[in-house]
């Protein structure tokens, strides 16, 4: 039997657990009330801008250095079923657009390029670093983060040629805001900017995307196998491989003729798959070589949009422009040597005459600086 004082004792328990029980709810209660969380109501999306560069075909009156070596035939397999995964590699030595960002867009490059397997599926979300962030508790945060993100991916596009199945206009940066009581933090993700996700034209899922990617690469490898000789001599004979092989399209039928896709796979592209070709070729045998975004006047003084490209031999940078190499011939016209090769590893005296490059890629990115050229043409 409990006597009166233990019965009174444990009464008193219970109503003191059940008052701090009370008080606990209540407190929950009030701190809960206090916490907001905004998502999409500060979810700005930073709609990528990508310079699409059109260029007409041109015919050159042209003089230049005569070449002995053969035109390169690669027996090329058909892969389009490899859908094994395929494998970006590593670009340590060809990050030129890179080296060039500043901390933070450096930070979204890496996590792009750390992704860039998962966005095969076209639909992956990429949750940046969140030392990235905290940019936007700058006072111009915002317009900061804006520009780091376009940069970042100005910057990828120029130095990863394989990423042209990705179509950075239909990318958003997702920027989502908690505050907690007094307390507030920022966190950022890549995302699709609607439900048909951000691939490419005509590629509609990761076995599509792998297979496509395969193929390239399997073609790039058999021309890379059969370049021999010195730097020099690899160089020209990628050089002339790509303009015996490439027909310049002057109908835009897809978007395949401004990638890799389209110059290395179908045979048609416009400057941008020439250029792109070339670089991806010179990245496979190790030779520094950059895409250059500009502008170029042709024989009928028009003035449009261009790309071609830097490429380093004997530690110094002269310019290849295969697309001006690769004129349309009319009628039954054959190209010659020195048609062929006039701006094939040119100085700054010869290529500045009508080629004006311009490092400001896109409108919301940084500008660029490219490599000082030598200024007369590579003498071998």
């Amino acid at each position: 039997m409990k006597t009166k004082d233990e019965k009174l004792y444990i009464v008193i328990n219970v109503i003191l657990m059940l008052i701090i029980l009370v008080l606990g709810i209540f407190i929950y209660v009030v701190i809960r009330s206090n916490r907001k969380e905004i998502i999409t109501g500060y979810e700005q999306s930073i709609n990528m801008i990508i310079s699409s560069m059109h260029v007409e075909k041109m015919n050159m009156a042209t003089s230049g250095i005569e070449s002995d070596n053969a035109s390169l035939v690669i027996p090329i397999e058909d892969d389009i079923d490899n859908f094994a995964e395929y494998k970006f590699a590593e670009t340590r030595n060809n990050k030129y657009y890179y080296n060039q960002l500043n901390d933070n867009a450096k930070l979204i490059y890496d996590d792009i390029e750390a992704n860039l397997a998962n966005m095969t599926s076209g639909k992956y979300e990429i949750k940046l670093s969140n030392n990235i962030a905290n940019i936007l508790f700058d006072v111009d945060g915002e317009n900061q983060l804006d520009k780091n993100f376009q940069s970042a991916w100005d910057a990828i596009m120029q130095d990863r040629t394989d990423t042209f199945f990705i179509d950075v206009t239909k990318i958003n940066l997702k920027i989502r805001k908690t505050t907690y009581g007094n307390n507030v933090s920022y966190s950022l993700s890549i995302v699709q900017a609607d439900d048909n996700g951000y691939l490419e034209q005509g590629l509609m899922n990761k076995d599509m995307v792998n297979a496509t990617l395969n193929k390239v690469k399997n073609v790039r490898d058999a021309i890379a196998t059969n370049l021999y000789g010195s730097d020099y001599d690899k160089i020209l004979m990628a050089h002339d491989w790509i303009i015996d092989n490439l027909e310049y399209s002057q109908e835009i039928e897809n978007n395949n003729v401004y990638n890799l896709y389209g110059a290395l796979i179908d045979r048609k592209a416009v400057c941008e798959g020439y250029a792109e070709a070339f670089k991806y070729i010179m990245d496979a045998i190790e030779i520094p070589c950059i895409i250059v975004s500009g502008t170029a006047t042709n024989s009928e003084e028009t003035t449009e949009n261009h790309e071609w490209n830097y490429v380093q031999l004997d530690k110094k940078w002269y310019a290849v422009d295969t697309t001006w190499d690769d004129p349309i011939v009319r009628g039954i016209g054959k190209l010659t040597n020195p048609i062929k090769h006039k701006y094939f590893l040119v100085g700054s005296r010869l290529l500045e005459e009508n080629h004006f490059a311009n490092g400001k890629i896109t409108k919301t990115g940084q500008e660029f600086i490219y490599p000082k050229l030598q200024e007369e043409n590579y003498k071998k």
